[in-house]
């Protein structure tokens, strides 16, 4: 249902600009990735889709969940995870979503300082202790490109470096609550990262500190994230911010590694073995490898520009409803019905801002017009859970499986956007 005849007749019934969700490429890629990182423990990240659609279908393949918010983890106990597969990370934790995770049992990665006496007085209040994990970040750079890594130049907002000796004083502060046991190091070192070699380079890092930690608490545990690449998307370097620079977004940003998450979960077992820590249980936090190719943007085009710099054509739903996409992020366009061979043009959508633009070299077909159907696949990973009404509203997901499809997820309304209005 998601090849072109199925995508184009959802949109005959139901309109564009709308989410086409894939449940049965899902449910593969589910499968593909618990195979890969068996026997390891692996947690969906819910910001990256939180759709029910999706995440009744994660939770029924047995999956846990990874939250960073106080509604994300209402959204993971409505919809079925126990508490022992739901874990809370993120740099900013209210004292009310830390009561919550404690009153449900649900193990939290402490990132803030201020968390640790937080939870210190939440398990004293409980009469016994609670296990809990400290995010640190490596020193490397993971996006260098080039082995060995170089030091990054940017700072952190997540965690604590392993750099410095800002780790082993978090270390020692939890230790000094007799409320908190640490029984975990998490780690998380970024989103679509492709290389396999580079990132096994910055979490050997991790776990060569995690050996020396295990000398002064039980560690029993090593949660290392996730952020693994997808063949569906290429990162461009750099951002084009208009049409001066369209050469700089035609540079050809060269072959990207072809990223294996069955690799990658080989090579940490064999350093979890180098430093005698081979019986800790790893986690995983894959999103984008589960749901980005599962869920297609279906537009249309809703006008055709001819001008001397090139022909814009642009589509009836723009950035709004995929943030992450654009001229530094190349996705698939895929025209439907035509068969004229592709043409170079320039892509963008329907909103008031020069930055919705989608690609300034799409190859789309030469005979491309107004009401045609555009597919920008890729469309799972932050897409619903970052979507923005500006200009337009956001819009709806039907989820298709075999020859069935359904609306899963309504398209907001104009009374939707204003119902927040208290004004007299």
């Amino acid at each position: 249902m998601s090849d072109a005849r199925g995508l184009a007749a959802v949109g005959e019934r139901w309109g564009t600009p709308v989410y086409v969700l894939d449940l049965d490429r899902l449910r593969a890629n589910l499968t593909a990735v618990a195979g890969d990182l068996s026997p390891d423990t692996v947690l969906y990240s819910l910001k990256t889709n939180h759709l029910p659609a999706v995440t009744e279908v994660v939770r029924d393949h047995g999956f846990g969940v990874d939250v960073v918010s106080g509604y994300e983890l209402r959204a993971a106990l409505r919809a079925g995870f126990p508490p022992e597969k739901i874990v809370f990370n993120g740099p900013v934790k209210t004292v009310d979503e830390l009561r919550a995770a404690v009153e449900h049992g649900v193990y939290v990665n402490i990132d803030g300082a201020e968390e640790i006496d937080t939870l210190a007085e939440f398990a004293a209040s409980r009469g016994e202790p609670i296990p809990v994990g400290l995010r640190v970040f490596p020193p490397q750079d993971i996006y260098a490109g080039t082995l060995p890594l170089p030091e990054r130049t940017t700072p952190s907002k997540f965690g604590w470096p392993l750099a410095t000796a800002d780790a082993d004083r978090l270390v020692a502060a939890i230790r000094d609550r007799p409320q908190l046991r640490l029984t975990g190091l998490h780690c998380h070192l970024g989103s679509q990262i492709v290389s396999v070699p580079a990132l096994l380079e910055a979490l050997g890092t991790v776990i060569a500190w995690a050996a020396k930690l295990r000398e002064q608490t039980p560690l029993v545990h090593l949660n290392l994230g996730g952020g693994f690449g997808v063949p569906g998307i290429q990162r461009l370097k750099g951002a084009v911010a208009g049409l001066s620079q369209v050469q700089a977004a035609k540079e050809d940003p060269g072959e990207q590694e072809s990223f294996s998450s069955a690799a990658l979960a080989e090579g940490v077992r064999a350093l979890l073995d180098r430093y005698g820590l081979g019986d800790l249980r790893v986690i995983w936090e894959p999103g984008r490898a589960v749901v980005s190719d599962a869920m297609t943007l279906l537009t249309r085009v809703a006008a055709v520009k001819r001008t001397v710099p090139g022909t814009w054509v642009l589509l009836d739903g723009g950035l709004n409803l995929l943030p992450t996409a654009g001229v530094a992020e190349r996705h698939r366009y895929e025209a439907l019905r035509r068969e004229a061979p592709d043409v170079s043009y320039f892509l963008g959508g329907p909103l008031c801002y020069e930055g919705d633009v989608f690609s300034l070299d799409a190859g789309l077909p030469g005979d491309i017009r107004r009401g045609d159907f555009v597919a920008v696949r890729d469309a799972g990973a932050y897409s619903t859970t970052r979507a923005t009404s500006f200009n337009r509203p956001r819009v709806g997901v039907v989820a298709v499986s075999g020859g069935a499809a359904e609306l899963v997820w309504r398209a907001e309304t104009d009374e939707d956007i204003f119902r927040f209005d208290q004004h007299p």
